[in-house]
């Protein structure tokens, strides 16, 4: 079943992405360096690492992402200069520890040449020690990533490369100011096979300036044409008051919330056709893919780098901006550069915000993760967790959702709370009922 007109406009109203829980609008000031540093001191391993490379060459204006225009490649020494002093200063449970998980994400990473790129490797290696079977992942823009930089970021391991397209239709590139050329993407995907690379994702958005039904038909034959093994296919999210160069996308090219459903259905008939499962509220893989798999066995995991395979890895942020999630704390670093860069050169206080999770954040962050991944809470897991009843503690979220059962978004059960097949449109609604923390925050619109 698909969802009516009616329905989603009854049901576009601004909501999180759930990225985390809490969110970030609850966040504070009251998480300092000191916290993050006592909660890595005893980080779990294996850990997972991301890291944020902050540099583009072009301010694509659609770009929800922290990043910097730059053209002095000489501003990556500076950059990669504090990482390392930042590396220097970490306390961690040991010299080296096991890393399950490396992500380079930005910005543009492969912004980055190829001494700058091998140095970056050589500093995270010397306190990250890769573990059989670990992932290391580099978001790419295929149009500034050369064929020797592939083969390099092969030769330091790396397994899985996720490339930025977003489109390929030229009318809608030119409305984001975003050059690209469909050729070097599939450059890009044939180095990564040809280095026995696997999990290779695509990243597309959706509700973009002019698209329409057949431009982006368009779209997906290219995409479909380079045989990907996964999708992201994100949602437009236009907030200039957050990201002011969105203030230059014409609002009157937009889709509406209808148009902008219509294509992610789109998306989702292509996809499956092709032989792609959903995952989650908004990826794709080949059935033999690790992501979907996760999907099926009720593994799949869900933070600030999207759907992953492990929910058991603490993760540790490094860079401008970067997030770390550790066991029952969030820290976020500085998200400006200079001021970043002030802090950390200057042995200043480099975390901007977080939180500290009490019993009951948890709690939530369970349920709503359970709820984003698998479409599914089982009553008797939480409360086995959580030392809960969970019909009597949660009350007042499932008296909430009665309308939405009432539509058929979701069900009640005596020992699980469903998300309906048509529901799953709309999981974010189906999640904000069992946030207590929903305040003020300016979010994206769920539809």
């Amino acid at each position: 079943m698909k969802p009516t007109p009616e329905l989603l406009l009854a049901h576009d109203r601004p909501g999180p992405r759930y990225t985390s829980y809490p969110t970030v609008p609850s966040w504070t000031t009251d998480v300092d360096d000191t916290v993050l540093a006592t909660a890595l001191a005893s980080v779990r391993t294996p850990a997972a690492v991301y890291v944020h490379v902050p540099f583009c060459r072009e301010q694509c204006w659609f770009c929800g992402c922290n990043q910097v225009v730059s053209g002095r490649q000489s501003a990556g020494d500076r950059y990669l200069d504090a990482l390392q002093k930042q590396l220097d200063a970490l306390v961690l449970p040991a010299t080296v520890v096991d890393t399950a998980r490396i992500h380079l994400g930005g910005g543009t990473p492969t912004w980055l040449d190829l001494r700058q790129l091998e140095r970056l490797y050589d500093m995270l290696f010397a306190r990250f020690r890769p573990i059989d079977g670990a992932e290391l992942s580099v978001e790419l823009d295929p149009d500034v990533t050369s064929d020797e930089q592939m083969d390099l970021l092969a030769d330091r391991g790396v397994t899985r490369i996720s490339v930025g397209v977003q489109s390929t239709d030229p009318v809608v590139l030119q409305a984001i100011h975003r050059p690209q050329e469909t050729g070097r993407v599939q450059r890009c995907l044939e180095k990564a096979r040809d280095h026995g690379m696997r999990g290779l994702n695509v990243d597309l958005i959706y509700g973009l300036p002019f698209q329409t039904r057949e431009r982006f038909a368009q779209t997906l034959r290219d995409v479909l044409a380079v045989s990907p093994d996964r999708f992201a296919v994100y949602s437009y999210a236009h907030v200039p008051w957050l990201k002011r160069h969105q203030a230059q996308i014409d609002t009157d090219a937009l889709p509406g919330p209808i148009d902008k459903m219509a294509l992610f259905l789109q998306v989702e008939e292509t996809l499956h056709e092709a032989g792609f499962e959903s995952v989650g509220m908004d990826h794709f893989a080949l059935p033999d893919d690790e992501l979907a798999v996760a999907s099926r066995q009720g593994t799949l995991h869900r933070n600030f780098m999207g759907y992953t395979t492990r929910s058991d890895l603490p993760l540790i942020g490094l860079g401008v901006s970067a997030i770390s999630e550790l066991d029952d704390v969030y820290a976020q670093q500085l998200p400006h550069l200079g001021a970043w860069y002030r802090a950390v050169e200057g042995g200043s206080r480099v975390v901007e915000r977080g939180i500290r999770l009490s019993a009951e954040d948890q709690l939530r962050k369970d349920v709503i993760a359970s709820l984003m991944c698998n479409f599914r809470v089982r009553k008797g897991e939480i409360a086995a967790r959580h030392g809960v009843d969970f019909d009597a503690h949660f009350a007042s979220a499932l008296a909430s959702l009665a309308p939405l059962v009432d539509e058929g978004l979701a069900e009640l059960h005596t020992d699980r709370v469903e998300v309906t097949p048509l529901g799953r449109y709309l999981v974010r609604n189906v999640a904000m009922a069992f946030d207590d923390r929903l305040g003020d925050g300016r979010f994206s619109r769920t539809v």
